[in-house]
């Protein structure tokens, strides 16, 4: 049995854990509110930037543009994984990367790009190639710091090296639900786009009542609102190609940075919810170890009794 300053000795060190953990709780609530904040704010902006891409891909021909057009001279895929920078926060960078790993060795030619030191080190650790590697983004995502993150993303699908970039992220559902997906960024398709408005409508919390209408289910929609004579049509000014050219890039890039905003949002959560439960154990741990020192005690003091009556025996 443990002496009773062994067990004083645990029971301080598992309260310094404690404050630690319910501290590191507070700081990730506050970040993770600030997180959601970013991503509800940008979630209305992105969902109509990617239904306008959806109308326009619609309108063009595919042939028109790099960013609509597929590689038929390749198979070579491209897949962007992305986690965060720091640990400390569950099964959350996990969750992704056992994703990533599945897909990965369904495919024989992929090269891989890593955003955050997690992925970076799980490949590293793997002696998985890594072609490119960006960290450093931080806890708030602003437009300006990952611009150049997807216009390299861009250029290095229109030099013709890879049939297809898919993305590996964390969609955040809610604060105690996170989901690892992995969506089709580049050739920009009418599918991909439906997916990611999809994941982009919350589906709890008040922010969940304004229906989302997404591109597939517009022409359904339209068919039951037989009162409205509107048919809109799109006309390109100079020309399809200059237009494209300008609108296309911007759209992919939100699209990207929406992603990012998402894992970020994630990330928050998930830490929060490892700390608060970090805390509870100890807590728990605690409560068993104050019972233990107790019956440790009373043992010490029930020997103790015994011992002066074995002497008070003796001496009679």
């Amino acid at each position: 049995m443990e002496s009773q300053r062994d067990i004083k000795r645990r029971m301080r060190s598992i309260k310094n854990t404690q404050q630690i953990t319910r501290a590191m709780e507070a700081v990730s609530a506050t970040k993770m509110r600030r997180s959601q904040e970013y991503v509800l704010h940008a979630r209305p902006y992105a969902e109509h930037a990617l239904k306008l891409l959806s109308n326009v891909s619609e309108q063009v021909s595919q042939k028109r543009h790099l960013l609509l057009r597929k590689k038929t001279q390749t198979n070579k895929l491209c897949l962007v994984v992305i986690t965060s920078d720091k640990g400390l926060c569950g099964g959350y960078n996990n969750n992704i990367l056992k994703k990533a790993h599945a897909y990965i060795q369904k495919h024989d030619d992929i090269d891989i790009i890593t955003v955050g030191k997690k992925a970076k080190q799980y490949f590293a650790f793997r002696n998985i190639p890594v072609h490119y590697e960006f960290t450093g983004f931080g806890d708030y995502i602003k437009l300006e710091q990952t611009l150049p993150f997807a216009e390299k993303i861009i250029d290095i699908y229109k030099n013709g090296q890879y049939k297809k970039i898919m993305c590996a992220y964390t969609n955040f559902i809610s604060t105690l639900k996170q989901e690892p997906v992995i969506r089709q960024v580049l050739p920009i398709t009418k599918t991909g786009i439906e997916e990611i408005v999809k994941g982009i409508a919350p589906q709890t919390g008040r922010y969940a009542s304004s229906p989302l209408v997404i591109p597939s289910e517009r022409s359904e929609s339209r068919k039951e609102q037989t009162s409205s004579p509107y048919n809109y049509e799109y006309i390109f000014e100079p020309s399809q190609e200059r237009v494209l050219d300008e609108l296309l890039p911007l759209l992919v890039k939100i699209q990207i940075h929406h992603m990012i905003l998402e894992t970020n949002a994630s990330e928050h959560s998930a830490r929060m919810i490892a700390m608060k439960n970090a805390s509870d154990n100890a807590g728990e741990i605690l409560t068993s170890l104050t019972l233990f020192y107790n019956k440790a005690r009373q043992s010490a003091i029930t020997n103790e009794i015994l011992e002066v009556i074995a002497s008070q025996e003796a001496l009679k």
